[in-house]
Formats: structure tokens, sequence, C-alpha cells
């Protein structure tokens, strides 16, 4: 007697079964590879943070000597104001760059404190040096363009044509970048234009004046110079275009395009597939080394320099880096704290609008009422 052929329900389970060995199978292929490819994408995308909210040009590996050698005097101790200061102004320097590069970039924070061999952490410092250097150089390319754009839609309309490929007739050589460029200190007139593109020593461009373009309508009062300072309509825009989206700049304020219209309501099956810079980094907040990043890079794509580089003539690009830095990180006064903290609540409602506001301003529950009828029971 034959036997009889395996019913239609036996061969649906043999099926399942191996679908299932072929499912585990490729889960447990990707448990092995996974770690590495992730360890790596990681890492360049760390790498794309440092010169946005980090530092401008130190060296990752700069950053982590400057902590081993506070580490080998013991002077690492965050709660010890006296023990944080050191007496050499680029140390200090390196040191708070490196408390931000560790709060930014967790893969350095955590092969530092492994027992990582030096070639391991050679190798990480390289790779994320260079995604820094790739992501400058997609924002300077990015921003040349836009720059060139924006200032073409003003009115009236620059003459002659500001190219957004050859900027060899831009920054004092033009009228319109010029006066942008031109430090508060002069007036841009005949006078000055002449002076400054003739190199006159008494009308040097230097990063101990603040260019025109930081302040709101480019106005500089001298009985109250910080009026309007960071508030420059190209510096927000240029800040929205890198961090944002390219599309956001063109918005007058986020707080107006993200707060004062009904939102739409998702409809089933409809997602969100993409994410700006600022979220791809974690930024849900404006940071000031991201404001001193963006004018350095406003900076260049006004001015003639057909190359980046960190000394343009007599201007000192690292220098008006950390000088901007050290307006919002290092404040002399109280009254100046709060100056700064305005500042940046201004700065968040342009960027961010309404996103993120308990990142930018967390509520102060202990006086409200929830707080108060705990604790009066």
């Amino acid at each position: 007697m034959s036997p009889s052929p395996p019913s239609s329900s036996s061969h649906a389970e043999t099926l399942l079964s191996l679908k299932r060995c072929i499912t585990a199978l490729e889960e447990l292929n990707a448990e092995l590879r996974t770690p590495a490819e992730r360890k790596s994408n990681n890492q360049v995308l760390e790498g794309r943070v440092i010169q946005r909210l980090v530092c401008l040009t130190e060296r990752v590996e700069d950053l982590v000597s400057e902590f081993d050698r506070r580490t080998t005097l013991g002077t690492t101790d965050s709660s010890d104001d006296e023990a944080f200061e050191s007496s050499h102004m680029i140390e200090n320097r390196w040191y708070r760059s490196y408390k931000k590069l560790v709060m930014w970039c967790p893969s350095v924070r955590m092969l530092i404190q492994s027992s990582a061999e030096s070639s391991e952490l050679a190798g990480m410092c390289n790779k994320l040096n260079r995604s820094a250097d790739a992501a400058r150089g997609d924002d300077t390319t990015s921003l040349k363009f836009a720059v060139a754009s924006w200032l073409m839609q003003t009115s009236p309309t620059p003459n002659p044509v500001i190219s957004n490929r050859d900027k060899s007739c831009h920054g004092f050589y033009h009228d319109t970048t010029g006066k942008l460029l031109c430090p508060v200190d002069y007036n841009w007139d005949d006078a000055c234009r002449e002076a400054i593109r003739n190199y006159h020593p008494d009308y040097r461009v230097t990063s101990y004046s603040w260019p025109s373009y930081l302040y709101r309508d480019g106005h500089y009062d001298t009985k109250n110079p910080t009026k309007g300072l960071f508030k420059g309509e190209l510096l927000v825009k240029a800040v929205k275009h890198i961090f944002t989206s390219p599309t956001s700049a063109e918005n007058p304020s986020a707080s107006l395009s993200s707060c004062d219209f009904p939102k739409r309501r998702r409809t089933t099956g409809e997602r969100c597939t993409r994410c700006d810079v600022a979220g791809l980094l974690g930024m849900k907040s404006i940071q000031p080394r991201a404001i001193a990043y963006t004018a350095v890079q406003l900076r260049f794509a006004l001015s003639s320099a057909g190359s980046w580089r960190i000394m343009d003539d007599d201007f000192d690009q690292e220098e008006f880096y950390h000088n901007i830095v050290d307006y919002f990180e290092l404040c002399p006064s109280r009254e100046a704290t709060k100056e700064v903290e305005n500042l940046l609540l201004w700065w968040n409602q342009q960027v961010f609008g309404c996103r993120n506001v308990s990142e930018y301003r967390p509520q102060k529950t202990e006086r409200l009422s929830v707080v108060m009828t705990s604790t009066a029971q």
C-alpha cells in the first residue's frame, strides 16, 4: 500500500517553519553585523556636530589631550570652578570645548572611559575630524549660493549682480556685501570704502570690531552697544538655513510660521520621514556655538575669498568665533547673564518657534498651583 501524499496543512506548516528559521538567521546575522556599522555611522554623524556645535578649528585629539593633562594634574572636577580655570586662555578654551565634545559626541566619552588602545582612539579622532571638515565644507558651499540669492532679492537690486559662483568681486569690492561686512565702528561712506579697500592703517578690519551684519538693520548704538547685537536678519536666515532647512530660512520667523496657524491633522498612515540638521544632531534649542559658527560661515560667504581660510587679510576668523562664544558663555555680571538668556529665548523663538519650548525655556513648576496645593496639605 503506497503512502498517502502529505496534506496541504502539513506542507504549509513546513513552509512556515522554514520561514521562521530564515527570519531567525537573518536577525542573528544583523546582530553580528550591525554594531560595527552603527558605531561607524554614529561617528560620522557625531563628527558633523563638531565644528557646528563644539569648536571651529581645534582637532579632537587636542581636546582629548587637554582633558588628559588636567586629569594628570587632578583639575577636572567640574564642581571646582577655581580648578577649572588655567592661567592660559587657549587651554581654558580647549577644556570648555572638550566638555562640549563629550556632551555632543557620546562615543568619545565612552571610548575615553573604556580601556581602548591609543590606536583605536587615534582612529576615531581621525574619522571625527574628517567628518567635521566635510560638514563645514557642505555648509560653506550651500551658504554661498543661498546668500547670493538672498541679496539679489533685496531692493534695490544690487548692481553689479552678486554671483553665486565667482566671489572675487564680493567682500569690500561690492557695495552691498561691503556694507554688511563693514565694522560698526566705521561708517560705510565713500571715504571709508576707499580707505578699507586701500588697507589704510586707520581703517583696519579685524576681529576686534563687530561686522554690521550681526546687528538688526545694521544699526549700532554707541550708547547701548548690545542693542540689536546678534539679531541681524541675514544671520538669522543663515542659522535657519544650516540647522533647520533652506526653505525655513525664507520664513520671517518660526514663531509665526508654526504657532499662529492651526496644525493640519495628520491622516492615517501619514508619517514624517525627514529630519532637519538640528534634529539629526539632537539640538533642541539654539546653541551659542551654533550662532558663532554660522556668523563665521556667513562672513566667509560675504567675503571675496575664493577658498576657506582662517585669516582673511587682518581678520582672524577663529578669534571672531571665540569673541562670540565668550559673549554668550562668559558673562561678566548677572545683568549680562540675564541679557544673554533673553537673547537666546529670542533666538529660539526665531528658529524653533513652538517646537521644543520645554527644552529652551523649561517651566518652573515649584510655584505653580499643583505643587503649591500639595505642599499646603
